[in-house]
């Protein structure tokens, strides 16, 4: 194995075990605030309680740790840090700026969650809020990932239940109470922004508490974790059989590209829509002389391989147990740390797919995920799946005003974002389209990888539109994405609602959302 290949198979397990992979909220919130109806710093509220004094609070077992002023400092605003525990061991960290826009901003988990609060992605999603005038939340769901890494906190009922909803829940509710107690009044509103693990504690958070947020942006949530998971073994097994290079990865993307940029009527770079994509790994695809590997071709095994991931796993008698990846998750600039690992070794998804199954699925450190078996364990492991999954009973959310944004990126090398078309399709199913719309919108955007990232408008700021939403009653007919590259902006587009397709009307410039049409 080349040195290279070693070094980042090495970090990605080494990240994998000891940090959450995207943790904290979406990077891009707040980018385009300056944009938004609503002026988030109009008249700041001053505070009028003693940062200090928070330590004394104990009520109902709560601890807290620490409270102190922290100074202004890189444009990071005067504010009140208060670090705690609400039991069993739900870690939290509220930030409170001393002129407050009066509203609550939350931002979600990643993985399996565990993050240390003060970790460089948690303090930049703290600190962008606080720049903006809100007060801050986060959780580490009720355990630490340096001291229980991936699933092996699941030994603790309790921390299951925490990780799964509870802890959310719990820290919200004491975000508000104490800011209450600094400011001298009740928040005005509060808001939820994550992604992955973060999109569906945002979707739980709607379904199991309809008041805690008025608002809430679930990027790629993970809605159903169990097939998660037997996806994460099932691509493994393709990958040790298809021992792909960084090379041969390049080369699939580009014949991915080359075959389906056109499919929308526009060459632009984007495949607009992986559904209507009809690549063949084994005929579009130059295939290698003698079968021998290269990084310009596949051999037959690799092409079959290649298949199986698109088609996803399935049973001895070929019947779908999950969705697969599209096509167009290939690129090579953003595989690690998911799906596509180079030369089969383990990725992410299977080391958290190994972990679930000993840890939630079969509670045995000691079993061996080689030995799962499709087409008898399925069904039996899913009794954790009302603990981690969302349903689609979001009555209570709708009749107490709650808004939410769903988008998704259709390049996700983590999660096929048909897995979010399918549940906000048994939304509309139960509520209606019209009535789904007055209160939930889903997006989904071509070129975006898992959260951040790939190789299409990347740069998505859901925030400002759900919070111009929320309190200006402006519901988003589209949402605008954009990639910046070396300084220029290469992707300048804003994609309309699901079921509605983004469709470029012939003439204009192609980077001016103008002139697109929704249908």
């Amino acid at each position: 194995m080349p040195a290279f290949v070693r070094s980042l198979s090495l970090l990605v397990v080494t990240v994998a075990l000891t940090a959450p992979v995207n943790a904290a909220g979406n990077l891009n919130s707040f980018s385009k605030a300056s944009e938004s109806k609503i002026d988030f710093r109009a008249t700041p509220l001053r505070a009028s309680g003693d940062c200090k004094s928070f330590v004394s609070e104990n009520a109902g077992g709560i601890r807290v740790v620490s409270a102190e002023l922290i100074p202004a400092k890189d444009g990071v605003p005067e504010h009140c840090q208060i670090n705690g525990i609400i039991p069993k061991e739900i870690g939290f960290q509220f930030n409170f700026p001393l002129a407050w826009n009066g509203r609550v901003y939350m931002y979600g988990n990643g993985g399996y969650a565990g993050e240390d609060a003060e970790s460089p992605r948690e303090q930049a999603s703290r600190d962008v809020a606080l720049k903006n005038g809100f007060a801050t939340a986060r959780t580490d769901t009720g355990h630490l990932a340096s001291k229980e890494p991936l699933g092996t906190f699941a030994v603790d009922r309790d921390k299951v239940i925490d990780h799964g909803y509870r802890a959310v829940h719990e820290t919200v509710t004491l975000a508000k109470r104490l800011a209450e107690t600094f400011y001298g009044r009740v928040p005005s509103y509060s808001y939820w922004d994550g992604c992955s693990t973060g999109g569906r504690q945002g979707v739980m958070s709607a379904q199991r508490y309809p008041k805690d947020f008025n608002g809430i942006v679930a990027a790629a949530p993970t809605l159903r974790w169990t097939d998660i998971m037997i996806k994460g073994l099932w691509n493994q097994k393709a990958l040790e059989r298809g021992k792909f290079t960084p090379g041969s990865m390049a080369t699939i993307f580009k014949a991915v590209v080359a075959k389906c940029d056109t499919t929308d009527g526009q060459k632009d770079g984007l495949i607009d829509d992986p559904r209507h994509c009809k690549f063949n790994p084994a005929t579009d695809v130059k295939r290698c002389e003698a079968n021998q590997p290269g990084d310009d071709c596949l051999t037959d095994t690799q092409a079959q391989a290649l298949q199986d991931i698109y088609d996803g796993p399935k049973n001895a008698s070929g019947k779908p147990i999950f969705v697969g990846q599209v096509p167009g998750s290939e690129d090579a600039t953003t595989l690690a740390p998911f799906v596509m690992m180079p030369d089969g070794s383990p990725n992410a998804l299977k080391l958290f797919a190994d972990s679930w199954m000993k840890y939630l699925a079969f509670e045995s450190p000691n079993y061996d995920p080689a030995t799962f078996d499709f087409d008898r364990d399925p069904d039996h492991i899913r009794k954790i799946d009302e603990i981690f999954n969302p349903t689609t009973d979001l009555n209570a959310f709708r009749d107490a005003g709650g808004k939410m944004i769903t988008f998704w990126g259709w390049s996700d090398n983590a999660l096929n974002p048909q897995m979010g078309l399918n549940y906000y399709d048994e939304v509309v199913k139960k509520f209606g389209a019209a009535q789904t719309r007055d209160f939930y919108r889903f997006f989904l955007v071509p070129g975006l990888a898992h959260c951040r990232g790939g190789y299409g408008p990347n740069e998505v700021d859901a925030l400002g539109v759900v919070i111009d939403w929320v309190e200006g009653g402006v519901a988003p007919d589209r949402l605008p994405a954009q990639m910046s590259k070396d300084g220029a902006v290469k992707y300048r587009r804003a994609y309309c609602t699901y079921p509605q397709a983004t469709k470029y009307k012939g003439s204009g410039e192609t980077e001016d959302p103008r002139n697109y049409v929704c249908e």
